[in-house]
């Protein structure tokens, strides 16, 4: 059994307690902070395990463990947490074992307890360049390719649901087909990132059409999820106004600067641009409204802020202006708990 381990660290006080407890229990450690220069260190050398801190700069321990587990599927490989949970890790593979930190030695896998370590066979744990992202998540399969900073396109649905590209280690572009047309850049790959499951390919690079990213993995994927939470809030935000006003015609909510609904019900689209004009003519007169319904050409209209760059607004018969605007109201503030 090689004695030899893998530790990968960036936070400098968390390595040295990591150093410290792992060398007292028998291990020889190559250690690093650079995610880079450790995944190269894994392709060309033998080692006995790996060692992963799950709070890494630039990278994830799952997206680590991905890579891992593709180069050296029969090498144990070890997650350092603060809870000891493997499911709040979020990898679509799972680690050999979590350590909880501070580590306690007593809990610590030794070179002689990790020889007994009893894997699954090489080809069964080796991750495919096709698959289903049900088994390998879109963000474990981008920064698979982003840590070697490598250079691929990953393909979803054949193409035609969406395509990342990648360069090395660059997201360079990324488009979508769901639902409502085509999107391109960040909002489209925070799309990709939110479907719960679709074929995928991983091909060799090819330039795209156009570049509408074109900065570090890390990076889009954290603004990406950014976006995938926002518009998660905001389907939550649409179906609690329907759900109190059940006869309205349309509700939308975006941000007004923009001039351009993220999420819509209905003749939402209509309402929205309604709803930010009414705000912009008031300004003048009012300053800045938090909210207000009116009645209008057979219509009831009803907006709300949410903040100073967001708009809630929608439209309903004639009639039902307070009841549409009491819905929205409430449907705000169960949003801001």
């Amino acid at each position: 059994m090689d004695e030899t381990a893998v530790l990968i660290a960036t936070m400098h006080h968390r390595r040295k307690a990591l150093e410290q407890a792992l060398t007292r229990v028998g291990w020889r450690l190559v250690t690093f902070h650079d995610v880079a220069a450790a995944l190269e260190h894994l392709r060309t050398r033998p080692y006995g395990a790996v060692f992963c801190d799950e709070y890494l700069r630039g990278a994830s321990a799952g997206g680590f463990l991905v890579w891992s587990r593709r180069i050296a599927p029969e090498v144990p490989f070890y997650v350092i947490a603060m809870t000891g949970d493997r499911a709040s890790l979020g990898a679509s593979h799972q680690p050999d074992g979590v350590i909880t930190f501070p580590p306690a030695e007593a809990k610590l896998p030794s070179p002689a307890k990790a020889s007994l370590w009893d894997a699954p066979p090489p080809e069964s744990r080796e991750l495919p360049l096709e698959g289903r992202t049900s088994t390998v998540r879109l963000a474990d399969l981008i920064e698979m390719v982003a840590l070697g900073s490598g250079s691929s396109l990953i393909a979803l649905g054949g193409g035609l649901v969406g395509r990342v590209y990648l360069r090395e280690g660059l997201l360079e572009h990324a488009v979508s087909r769901v639902e409502d047309g085509e999107r391109s850049g960040v909002r489209a790959l925070a799309q990709l990132l939110d479907l719960d499951d679709v074929d995928f390919q991983i091909l060799p690079y090819r330039a795209p059409s156009q570049r509408t990213v074109h900065v570090p993995s890390a990076a889009a994927l954290v603004e990406a999820a950014r976006l995938v939470d926002e518009r998660r809030r905001d389907v939550a935000l649409l179906d609690a106004v329907v759900a109190a006003c059940a006869d309205l015609s349309g509700v939308a909510v975006g941000y007004s600067l923009g001039q351009q609904a993220s999420e819509v019900r209905g003749d939402g689209v209509a309402a929205f641009a309604l709803g930010v004009e009414l705000l912009a003519a008031l300004r003048p007169l009012a300053g800045q409204v938090s909210h207000l319904a009116l009645e209008r050409e057979g219509q009831a209209v009803a907006v709300a802020r949410l903040g100073d760059d967001r708009v809630l607004a929608g439209i309903a018969p004639r009639g039902r202006s307070m009841v549409l605007l009491s819905a929205l109201v409430k449907a705000v503030k169960q949003h801001r708990r």
